[in-house]
């Protein structure tokens, strides 16, 4: 379009000027032949006025140094007394040093040779041999500017259109076309498309090299649309590639908005800012827009399922093929996802990815507090990568923050969470760090008398996989639980429900200061391959190498349960199969198939077939040895078989 300026610049005021000049170098050429042909009157086309001097069959070539600069031929020409000079089926051709030639072709024009104002009439058409073409009605020059108000329709390098009026300021080389522009750029590829501008006003300045569009501009190429208050392009020193385009105020940008028949675009994306600036390839082609808020934030609607709604101070949008490949949003960024459980995604910076087949979003990476929820869900981190397609979010950690997700009131801490909305799985490792609390419909762990406060449980682990469908948590790798002072350790521990099972496995140990005793200051503590608890049963079950502690005492055996009672006090202990019992002060052992241990009563009960005592004193055995830890007596009986003792003389 720039070309146009050189056009109007060149073309038409050195036609004038040569008129002017080819009439006044040639006059007597001109008269003469008026003065051979006699009487015959002059044909006046300006009201008014009075011929001069007429002539018909005008032509004359103008060089410079040898050179032919230019060809000026006129089928008449009429001088009137005014200094207007009238002339008939004008043809100007000017050479360039190029090598380029200019020409200018109207039915009438009129020069002022006093004032140097100009008016070219009829239909004034100017081409190059380059393939520029510039085509109006009518146009006036009043010795600095070329100015008209009707239509001009133009073709000049890759641009063609047409303006309701023109302004050309000769001398700064600034062409204004008006009263509503309408260009098209064509492409430089063939199997491109061209784009197209509308707009009020349309400011081409030959200097610089640029062109300004203002007053409700509208640009469109294939399926995308940018409107705008002022639309700015830079071009290349030949005027034929853009090298960089921008726009002002009220922007709003759809992009892939009219796909064609059959074309997958992904959907409409539509942004709404105050600015926006473009990032070019070598060939002129748009590879990213970026849009900035100013008086607000940028606005950005991604169709879907489901549907995005994106705000930012500003949006980076990388374009492939033209389609959108990566939207970038930088500060302040809230991602809110419409669909039918709605989310809401706050970050510092926000980059989503595109499918390069199905042009939709498949994937975000998140970065600067970081912050997720939906309805069930919230989440912070410094950093994250959103599986949208597979619908998984990973927060990860950075030194002095770890990321922490609260689901259903159930908050969990690891150096990395991966957590999936809508299948309600949630895995965590490293430093993990969950509290479970009791909340109806939710997976807890304060329902079984391990934990009988009813306050919420702690979990340290190095691996935790929580499933919301069936309501489990499964910790691993040096397990720690506790509530209050009641601790429980093991390899593994699961959760089932709102605390409905509770299950540990290897290395288990616990520490219980729910005895009963109130008086007591030391817990009772145990260890086992396997631990078993419900929820409302009233008991703990111990498996495989089973060993509890209490006080100076050690009881093992191969099962054991811990019975409570209504107020979630430990009420007594059973032991079964392989039954030991030591003493470490008495230095008493006890041997048995059974035991019951009577907490808050202090006694003890170990039956057998037999059951025997071992002492220094002696030892004893019978059907059951009773241990009354408060008096410090050991009781034999045998309801239906005899008992042995034998009595250790004492040195």
């Amino acid at each position: 379009m720039q070309r146009t300026i050189k056009i109007l610049r060149l073309a038409l005021p050195i036609a004038f000027v040569a008129f002017v000049l080819v009439i006044v170098f040639s006059w007597s050429r001109t008269r003469a032949v008026r003065d051979r042909s006699g009487t015959e009157p002059v044909i006046v086309t300006r009201t008014g006025e009075k011929a001069q001097v007429e002539s018909k069959g005008f032509e004359d070539t103008q060089t410079i140094g040898g050179r032919v600069v230019s060809r000026i031929r006129a089928a008449r020409v009429v001088a009137y007394t005014s200094n207007w000079n009238s002339l008939e089926d004008v043809h100007l051709t000017i050479f360039r040093p190029n090598g380029l030639t200019y020409e200018l072709v109207c039915p009438e024009a009129e020069f002022n040779s006093q004032t140097k104002e100009a008016d070219a009439k009829g239909g004034v058409r100017v081409t190059s041999s380059d393939g520029v073409e510039i085509q109006t009605a009518q146009i006036h020059f009043d010795g600095s500017r070329l100015t008209n108000h009707i239509p001009v329709q133009f073709r000049v390098d890759r641009w063609n259109g047409n303006a309701g009026a023109l302004d050309l300021d000769v001398q700064s080389e600034v062409l204004r076309l008006f009263e509503r522009v309408d260009a098209t750029m064509m492409p430089a590829q063939a199997a491109d498309v061209p784009m197209t501008i509308k707009a009020a006003d349309g400011t081409f300045r030959r200097r610089e090299n640029d062109v300004t569009f203002t007053q409700n501009v509208e640009m469109t190429r294939a399926a995308d649309r940018l409107n705008g208050d002022r639309i700015f392009g830079r071009l290349t020193q030949d005027r034929k590639t853009l090298v960089g385009l921008e726009g002002q105020g009220h922007i709003f940008i759809s992009m892939s908005s009219a796909a064609a028949p059959g074309e997958n675009l992904g959907g409409k994306k539509d942004i709404t800012c105050d600015h926006f600036y473009t990032e070019l390839t070598g060939d002129g082609q748009i590879s990213a827009i970026d849009a900035v808020g100013e008086t607000a934030l940028a606005h950005a609607v991604l169709d879907g399922p489901p549907r995005r709604d994106i705000v930012a101070k500003t949006f980076r949008i990388a374009l492939a093929s033209r389609v959108v490949s990566e939207i970038k949003a930088e500060w302040q960024v809230v991602m809110k996802e419409l669909g039918p459980i709605p989310r809401q995604i706050l970050a510092d910076h926000v980059t989503v990815g595109f499918d390069g087949n199905t042009h939709k979003a498949t994937a975000a990476f998140l970065e600067g507090n970081v912050k997720y929820a939906d309805p069930r869900n919230q989440a912070v981190a410094i950093r994250a990568n959103y599986d949208i397609a597979g619908d998984l979010v990973v927060l990860t950690a950075q030194p002095g923050f770890d990321p922490t997700v609260t689901t259903d009131g159930n908050v969990l801490k690891a150096k990395q969470i991966e957590f999936s909305p809508r299948a309600g799985t949630a895995r965590a490792t490293g430093s993990v760090i969950a509290q479970l609390v009791s909340k109806q419909g939710a997976t807890s762990a304060d329902s079984t008398n391990i934990f009988p406060a009813g306050k919420p449980v702690f979990v340290n682990s190095e691996l935790l996989v929580m499933r919301q469908a069936n309501k489990v948590a499964v910790f691993t790798g040096n397990v720690r639980a506790w509530q209050e002072t009641n601790i429980l350790l093991a390899h593994e521990l699961q959760v089932q429900g709102a605390g409905d099972t509770l299950t540990a496995r290897g290395g288990v140990r616990t520490i219980l200061y729910n005895t009963g005793d109130a008086q007591r200051k030391t817990p009772m503590q145990s260890r086992s391959d396997q631990l078993l608890a419900r929820k409302n049963d009233r008991r703990v079950d111990l498996l495989g190498n089973v060993q509890i502690d209490d006080e100076q005492r050690t009881m093992t055996s191969d099962h054991a349960v811990f019975l409570f009672d209504a107020a979630r006090k430990l009420d007594r202990v059973e032991s079964d199969k392989n039954v030991v019992l030591m003493e470490r002060v008495t230095q008493r052992k006890g041997t048995g198939d059974r035991a019951v241990y009577q907490v808050a009563q202090r006694m003890i009960y170990v039956m057998g077939k037999p059951a025997t005592l071992a002492a220094p004193t002696g030892n004893l055995a019978g059907q059951q040895i009773t241990f009354d830890l408060k008096r410090n007596k050991v009781e034999v009986m045998g309801p239906t078989s005899p008992t042995q003792g034998t009595y250790k003389t004492q040195p």
